[in-house]
């Protein structure tokens, strides 16, 4: 009976021993997750903010252009209009 206590006693301390070094093993993983959940974030966010600077880049782009296209067209009008009353004029 001592030999069964004996091996009871040993194997009760292996289990002891796995269990501290799953619990080590544990606590690393689950320090990892969080250093991933980190970077994973920090790369949204970065993505985030460079769709967003692009959007803006575009439309900042757009309103330059119709801008443009306004100065041109009231350029446009503002020529025909002056022809137009030269020619009212003249007659």
């Amino acid at each position: 009976m001592d030999w069964f206590l004996g091996d009871a006693k040993e194997i009760n301390e292996t289990q002891k021993k796995m269990l501290e070094k799953q619990t080590a093993l544990l606590e690393r993983v689950d320090e990892l997750n969080k250093c991933i959940d980190s970077k994973i974030e920090k790369s949204i966010q970065d993505v985030i903010i460079r769709v967003s600077d692009s959007s803006n880049e575009t439309k900042f782009k757009i309103k330059r252009r119709r801008f443009i296209a306004i100065i041109l067209l009231c350029s446009v009008l503002s020529a025909l209009i002056g022809v137009e009353l030269t020619l009212f004029l003249i007659k």
